[in-house]
């Protein structure tokens, strides 16, 4: 989907296309880490973005939907978080930052784009990405169908150089507690999850 058509969907939307809370994994990890600078990549509708700021992250949002910022931006504690249009392919931070999170970035050139999101990580700080993973066809759970978008632990894993140490790399259960859509969805999926830290 290119923006205009994201722009559609989250005009079409009732407050919101994505789930309230980042997925469980992220939180996870970030709750281990010391609050800093972040950008939270593809943020959408925000959630990823707004959840780090309340816990006292300095946090850019990156998305290339100007619909989808304008319902983050509006959303509780919008105005902490710097909300920028602008596409991942083209864009770029002033300077690198402590965490940089990407969640269900799915293009057809996932690993270059997440090789270059990586080059925006500070060192000592962290990368985590998380995606549909290719075996979530199968699984029927919920999300894009077309492999070639698709992540595995391979590729996650070969888009980062010798800078970082991978903490996790690895296919995750998704439950539909955690449900990605903000109305929910009745079945399991299948995630990648990585999380990397710039070590030179």
């Amino acid at each position: 989907m290119d923006a205009a058509q994201w722009d559609e969907r989250y005009r079409a939307s009732a407050g919101g296309v994505w789930a309230t809370q980042p997925p469980a994994a992220v939180r996870e990890i970030a709750a281990t880490l010391s609050p800093g600078t972040a950008i939270d990549v593809a943020t959408g509708d925000g959630r990823t973005a707004l959840w780090l700021a309340g816990r006292g992250w300095s946090c850019t949002g990156v998305d290339f939907s100007g619909a989808g910022l304008a319902l983050a931006a509006a959303r509780p504690g919008g105005d902490a978080v710097t909300w920028t249009r602008a596409d991942v392919h083209e864009w770029e931070p002033a300077t690198p930052v402590d965490l940089v999170v990407s969640c269900y970035l799915h293009l057809p050139d996932s690993a270059a784009a997440v090789a270059r999101i990586a080059e925006w990580v500070a060192p000592g700080g962290s990368l985590v990405v998380i995606g549909h993973d290719v075996d979530n066809i199968a699984a029927g759970g919920h999300g894009p169908t077309d492999p070639a978008i698709l992540y595995t632990p391979e590729l996650l894993r070969s888009a980062l150089d010798e800078g970082f140490r991978i903490e996790r790399c690895e296919r995750i259960t998704r439950t539909s507690a955690d449900a990605e859509l903000r109305g929910g969805h009745a079945s399991a999926a299948i995630d990648t999850l990585l999380h990397a830290v710039r070590v030179g």
